[in-house]
């Protein structure tokens, strides 16, 4: 009887046990995917068009979720307010970010603008 006792006790604690900890999820002491910081993120590399030229800013990607908006420019990761060569980039869309540079608005598009073709 004393055993079953104990049995039953032990079972107990450890059912008890485990709904505590899982009501209680761990916290992350950082974000596992955040990019550490290195010299490839900070500087801008821009990536030449097939004429040889460069753009102004060389958008690379976006990423739009519910809660972040970033964008790839020259392989650094921004976020709105971030600034990059002397621009602020403002707002990031699916197909393209609008920066600001001394009160001008500048948007550029990941793909090329099929209805402007200004560069």
């Amino acid at each position: 009887m004393n055993r079953q006792i104990q049995i039953v006790a032990l079972l107990t604690l450890a059912i008890v046990g485990t709904v505590v900890y899982a009501a209680e999820p761990t916290r992350l002491q950082h974000n596992p995917f955040s990019r550490p910081p290195s010299e490839v993120t900070r500087d801008v590399k821009p990536t030449p068009r097939a004429d040889g030229s460069t753009p102004a800013l060389d958008l690379r990607a976006t990423l739009v979720a519910s809660s972040d908006r970033l964008a790839n420019v020259g392989g650094r990761i921004l976020r709105p307010g971030d600034e990059v060569q002397g621009y602020t980039l403002l707002e990031v869309f699916e197909d393209r970010a609008v920066f600001s540079i001394e009160s001008n608005r500048l948007t550029i598009y990941v793909k090329p603008d099929p209805e402007k073709d200004d560069e």
